[in-house]
């Protein structure tokens, strides 16, 4: 029978040493962005085409234009508002309490990037539209990997009605693992309502819901300084049921926001901080993130790129600003410009910018398993990510010194000239050195080591074939499948 304790979902956030953290940002700069953010959204203003939001602050003294729908926001209502932001926030799982993610500000969880569009599928090597099945076989792979914290479906059920996709991806994501759930995808009124009614039967009750929640909305704002009015209604949705909310802007330098990393700074910031204005003066108390992710447009295309020189510079500024206001981070890094997996660019992204990323200390970053601008999925890719997690989480540990690591007698029974084979020292220790990771699975046919993209693929395989899902309760999965079956005669 299989050991369900060996295959049970785990979650291991990384946690960077205070002597090994990185900051970009001077404090003395920090506070000019925070100043010349007050001096848009007072000056400037934010468009809010919704006209509930327009009375919530009309309520609060701000300067509303129902005309042209910009609300220009006082410093002092701003900041009184940002007072109400919780600085600790539960992202509750399906299952036991080590499984839940707790953004405080002192470790980082690495997730799953979404929503993709199209799939390589993993046994034929072609690109096509991404399905449930893909979702679904995502979300399976996720709960095997202790790298993962979250799961953001990483693509969208192509295969279903358009309108239903949102609710198909929550169904495929929890009942396929116990991790929290992360949803990009619903962005009107009713469809948020459908998803809020499928976390509560995920956790149980309307009360767990709020000490544990099991899902959590990212919507985006409109760059420069615009929102979309369905985002604004499911934000709304979601802030009223106590589910956390995070407003990711995503301005393109040089075309949708500044070209330069600190007016691009400022620009989403006060996208960001209006947005979170909104909710906490709706829901005071509402728990928030601070989602900030960007590119540079492509001056051959007009396109946007994500992986340039500077990407990783703008990703640990945005996470200094975010632990400013005393906000949870999302960041990010990776999510290659490029198609080819195994590329030398594909491992700087997602290694080198990576481990700079994680050692600024943003609590989420949904990075994993992606390419093409986060519009593919590679499934082995993200057992290429998962394993540059696990370095990472090496790098972060540092090096033991204690007496048995400084192996003093080991060293005096040796000797000069002599050698260490057949220690009882090395008999010992040398597992702890030896990690067959992805590359470095020994093919004793061939004398050599396997080829990473293929390890990758057969530990994907393995995974799908041996990790148990704990699965979600009969009851559970009848009154999800009927919240569809409402919701395909609603929607």
């Amino acid at each position: 029978m299989q050991d369900l304790a060996n295959t049970a979902a785990r979650v291991e956030p990384i946690v960077v040493k205070p002597e090994m953290q990185i900051k970009t940002v001077a404090r003395q700069d920090l506070d000019r962005i925070h100043a010349a953010t007050l001096t848009i959204l007072a000056e400037t203003g934010v468009r809010f085409p919704l006209s509930g939001a327009l009375d919530i602050f009309s309520k609060a003294g701000a300067d509303v234009d129902k005309k042209s729908q910009i609300v220009k926001i006082p410093p002092d209502i701003l900041m009184a508002a940002l007072e109400n932001v919780p600085m600790k926030i539960t992202m509750g799982s399906r299952g036991s309490k080590d499984t839940d993610a707790i953004l405080d500000g002192t470790k980082t969880y690495c997730g799953t990037a979404g929503t993709g569009i199209s799939t390589v599928d993993l046994d034929t090597g072609q690109k096509r539209p991404a399905t449930f099945t893909d979702t679904a076989m995502m979300a399976r792979v996720a709960d095997s990997l202790p790298s993962i914290g979250f799961y953001w479906p990483m693509v969208a059920p192509l295969d279903k009605p358009r309108a239903l996709q949102p609710l198909h991806e929550l169904e495929a994501s929890f009942t396929n693992t116990q991790k929290h759930v992360i949803t990009a995808s619903c962005v009107d009124t009713q469809t948020a309502q459908y998803a809020v009614r499928m976390a509560e039967i995920v956790a149980g009750s309307s009360t767990n819901i709020e000490k544990r929640p099991p899902l959590s909305l990212i919507v985006s704002p409109i760059s420069p300084l615009n929102n979309d009015t369905g985002a604004l209604e499911a934000a709304l949705v979601f802030a009223e049921a106590g589910l956390p909310v995070g407003f990711a802007t995503m301005p393109v330098m040089g075309s949708t926001g500044p070209a330069s990393v600190a007016g691009t700074l400022v620009l989403g910031n006060a996208e960001i901080l209006s947005a979170v204005c909104l909710l906490q003066l709706a829901f005071p108390g509402t728990p928030v993130t601070y989602p900030f992710f960007s590119g540079v447009m492509n001056p051959h295309t007009g396109g946007c790129a994500v992986t340039t020189h500077n990407q990783f510079l703008f990703y640990a500024a945005s996470t200094q600003l975010g632990h400013y206001y005393h906000m949870p981070v999302m960041s990010s890094f990776g999510g290659t410009d490029r198609y080819e997996p195994l590329a030398w660019q594909v491992g700087k992204d997602d290694a080198v910018d990576a481990f700079y990323v994680c050692a600024t200390g943003p609590d989420m970053a949904p990075c994993l398993g992606m390419m093409e601008t986060y519009t593919c999925l590679y499934p082995e890719k993200l057992i290429l990510d998962h394993h540059i997690v696990e370095s990472i989480h090496a790098m972060t540990h540092g090096i033991p010194v204690d007496l048995d690591t400084l192996a003093i007698d080991a060293i005096k029974d040796v000797g000069p000239g002599g050698h260490f084979l057949n220690t009882d020292y090395t008999l010992k220790h040398l597992r702890g050195l030896w990690s067959a990771d992805i590359s470095h699975q020994w093919d004793p046919q061939n004398g050599c080591f396997r080829d990473a993209n293929e390890a990758a693929k057969n530990e994907l395989r393995g995974k799908l074939a041996n990790h148990h899902v704990i699965p979600l309760a009969k009851e559970q999965e009848r009154e999800i499948k009927k919240i569809i079956q409402i919701a395909e005669k609603a929607l």
